[in-house]
Formats: C-alpha cells, sequence, structure tokens
C-alpha cells in the first residue's frame, strides 16, 4: 500500500515538471556516461558570453545559440569537444527553424593548409541553406556529380561545399577512397572542416552512447586520414 502511494506521489509530481527539463536531464544523463566512459571532463551548460570555456565555432556558431552539455578530452591522440547546440534560425522569406545538434570537434594535427569544406546532407531545410550561404558567401558547390569519381551512395545524401580557389583540393582532399567510407559508415552526420579543425553534426536525434560512440570513433578515423594526407603536402 505504502509503495503504491509512493509511486502515485512520484507520478504526480512527474506531471508537473516540463517535458524539456525531463529532456535535459535525460540528455545529461546521457553525456555524463559517454563522458566517463571515454574519460572526457562534463562541464555542463557554458555561456559562450561569460564563460572560460574554449568557444565551440564552426558553422552553427551563432549570438544566441545554447550550449549545453560541454565535455572535453581526448581520444586517439586528438583533443575533442562536444557540445549539444540548440539555435532558432530565423531569415527572411523562409520558415524559422529551431535546430538542435550534436556537435563534436577534433583538433588536427598538420600544419598544412586545409580549405573550408562543408559536406552538407541534402535533408537539410532550405532555411538551414539560406543561413549558411549569407554567412559563408563564398562557399560554392563542388561538381561531384560530373567528376563520376564519387559513388551514387555518398553523392545522394551530400553536397560538398568550398571556396572557388579550393575546388581541386576539396576533391582531392575527400577522394573516392574517403567518400565512400562516409557514404557507409557515418549515417545522418554532416562534415565540416574549417580553421584547423574537425566538426562533426548530428541534428534532430535524441543522444545516445551509439550515436556518441559512433561519432568519435568515426571522427577521429577522419582526422587521423586529413593529417596522413595533408602531411603529404606538407
Amino acid at each position: 500500500m505504502k509503495h503504491a502511494i509512493v509511486t502515485k506521489s512520484k507520478q504526480a509530481l512527474k506531471a508537473f515538471v516540463p517535458s524539456k527539463v525531463i529532456q535535459s536531464r535525460l540528455h545529461k544523463r546521457v553525456f555524463m556516461q559517454f563522458a566517463e566512459k571515454i574519460g572526457m571532463v562534463y562541464f555542463g551548460y557554458v555561456d559562450q558570453r561569460n564563460d572560460e570555456h574554449r568557444l565551440v565555432r564552426g558553422l552553427t556558431v551563432s549570438a544566441n545559440h545554447r550550449d549545453d552539455h560541454y565535455c572535453i578530452g581526448d581520444f586517439g591522440g586528438y583533443d575533442v569537444m562536444l557540445v549539444e547546440r540548440i539555435d532558432t534560425i530565423h531569415f527572411p522569406g523562409k520558415p524559422t527553424r529551431t535546430h538542435d545538434w550534436i556537435i563534436m570537434t577534433f583538433d588536427l594535427h598538420t600544419k598544412a593548409d586545409v580549405p573550408h569544406i562543408f559536406l552538407g546532407l541534402h535533408t537539410h531545410s532550405d532555411t538551414f541553406y539560406a543561413h549558411l550561404f549569407t554567412k559563408f558567401a563564398q562557399l560554392v558547390k563542388v561538381p561531384l556529380e560530373s567528376s563520376g569519381a564519387y559513388n551514387q551512395a555518398f553523392t545522394n545524401r551530400y553536397a560538398m561545399y568550398t571556396e572557388p580557389a579550393q575546388l581541386a583540393a576539396a576533391q582531392q582532399l575527400f577522394d573516392h577512397e574517403i567518400t565512400k567510407t562516409i557514404a557507409d559508415h557515418f549515417g545522418s552526420m554532416t562534415v565540416e572542416i574549417t580553421d584547423g579543425s574537425l566538426y562533426l553534426y548530428v541534428e534532430h536525434q535524441r543522444p545516445s552512447i551509439p550515436i556518441l560512440e559512433k561519432m568519435i570513433k568515426y571522427g577521429a578515423w577522419l582526422a587521423k586520414t586529413i593529417d596522413d594526407r595533408k602531411q603529404e603536402d606538407f
């Protein structure tokens, strides 16, 4: 009888807790478990204006975003940062979109110049791409289909963008071999290389240990592959 009363009391209390609070607690648990498993340090919420933590930049950074579940550490010899970022994107003539990203970054080791490259999913919203090309007006689409060097599984899912002067360099770095692995294993991950770092993004997915393990495994693989290839050019 006592157990039933306690159970009903918990259920009643839960009914008064906002769903966003419950969701945040569940996400926190996942990020903390992952950080402990990998050996990262969990900090939680970070204020981009006041905290001394290193800011996770990349294409999703804005003046209004919120970063939660910030973690830092190393994996496979790479400095790694992890965060969940929420931002609402407004663009004239486009629907307002709220985006929820899981972002993982890897500091590249190479001293060679690596062009700004973005591998974007065709499923990203029009609002997302409008915002992207306003922020990075210099990016142009790499003509993957016409080259014949990329398998259909990759081109059906991704488009590649870089600066006009870096078209050949982007295609050389992300060749058939690398993009085939990305098509086979990256699922819905988006990829960006900028300012000496590799960024992996997963959007609108509930965080889980398997998702985070997949990101860190293939992120470290891609970072090492880029370093190895650019070392040959340095």
